[in-house]
């Protein structure tokens, strides 16, 4: 800087001796006398100064440029790092999810394969159990009919209830093994005998018939007549009659007398206890409790249970008797029904298996019996 502010000066003096020549004769007719003040040069100090002015101006405007430059080049800065990060994230991610996507795969095709195992299995033993049917008898096919006949003929006897039908099952699986002709198996058509008549010797209540009887009965109880009292004595027709004759006045007056008195009083004799009056709302709950009483002994015929069936049978005919007219036929055909209901009786059965069922499994099974006597 100072080597600078030298040559400007320097120049500068140059500048003002080229501008202004002088000779030695004028410079020598112009030196100031001792009498004449001498003036100083003019000074450049103002100009160095305002050109440091114009420096330090500068330099502020560079510092505040570069500092507002450095901020940007920052928040850039800042921008690319934040950029980078998202790329990042958005690189690790993709690998993640292809990673655990591996994982699912190898999974998957681990359980594919085990199945596919198992799968291999069954149908080898699918295999081996088709080529041991195929070296099978027609006898074998005929067991396993009788063993389904058999099968089928115990649901019939303990769900069902039906012995008529069980009996008819038991003989068309007898009829199986005969058409075999295997000498070897008469153990297993003696225990299918003894199967049959066991079955045969349950004495069959008609279940459905006695349902549908008192279904009948609940039909009709609306219809039967209720206990009413009656208000007029029946009379003869001949001994209310008045003679015409003036010599039977006597008999007259007591006839007389007697319609009079039946106007006022009424006398009735009875043997049993007298029927109760029941109004209109009575009459509802008193039907509607025979018809419950009826249909609990419908369900209870169902269940084999014959405690409950009579006891609910017995409630229905006394509450009838008690409150109907007896005296109507409809009313006398009913508890006639219901006495003859009430006689039946619920039996069941006490077998508890099939002794031909152990023989028929051993027969499918091996081919042939393994014990000569079915166990009982």
């Amino acid at each position: 800087m100072d080597n600078k502010k030298t040559e400007l000066a320097a120049k500068e003096t140059n500048k003002e001796a080229k501008s202004s020549p002088i000779t030695s004769e004028q410079a020598q007719s112009k030196e100031p006398t001792l009498t004449e003040h001498k003036t100083p040069p003019p000074s450049n100090t103002g100009k160095i100064w305002g050109l440091l002015l114009l420096l330090v101006l500068i330099t502020a405007l560079g510092a505040v440029g570069g500092g507002y430059l450095y901020q940007q080049l920052q928040n850039q800065q800042s921008s690319t790092r934040l950029l980078e990060q998202k790329l990042t994230s958005a690189l690790v991610k993709p690998n993640e999810k292809i990673k655990q996507l591996s994982i699912a795969q190898g999974q998957l095709k681990q359980t594919l394969n085990q199945e596919l195992t198992q799968f291999n299995k069954a149908q080898t033993d699918l295999k081996q159990q088709v080529a041991l049917i195929a070296q099978r008898s027609p006898n074998t096919w005929r067991a396993e009919e009788a063993l389904y006949l058999v099968r089928l003929a115990g649901r019939k006897l303990w769900l069902e209830q039906d012995p008529r039908t069980a009996a008819s099952l038991l003989k068309a699986a007898d009829e199986r093994i005969e058409s075999m002709m295997d000498p070897s198996l008469t153990p297993l058509r003696k225990a299918l005998s003894k199967d049959i008549s066991a079955v045969l010797s349950i004495k069959e209540a008609d279940i459905s018939g006695t349902a549908l009887t008192l279904d009948d009965i609940i039909d009709n109880i609306n219809t039967l007549p209720l206990h009413r009292s009656e208000m007029n004595k029946p009379k003869p027709i001949d001994s209310d009659k008045m003679s015409n004759s003036i010599s039977d006045w006597q008999t007259n007056l007591a006839k007389s007398w007697h319609a009079l008195i039946d106007d006022f009083v009424l006398i009735r004799k009875r043997t049993t206890d007298a029927a109760p009056l029941l109004a209109p709302n009575q009459q509802w709950y008193l039907i509607e409790n025979i018809q419950n009483k009826l249909l609990q002994a419908q369900l209870a015929l169902y269940r084999q249970d014959q405690v409950n069936y009579r006891s609910s049978l017995a409630l229905a005919k006394k509450w009838i008797t008690q409150y109907f007219d007896l005296s109507n036929a409809k009313v006398a055909d009913t508890i006639t029904t219901l006495d003859a209901l009430l006689t039946l009786k619920i039996e069941t059965t006490q077998i508890k298996h099939f002794q031909s069922m152990k023989l028929l499994t051993q027969v499918v099974n091996y081919g042939n019996l393994l014990s000569e006597e079915p166990q009982s």
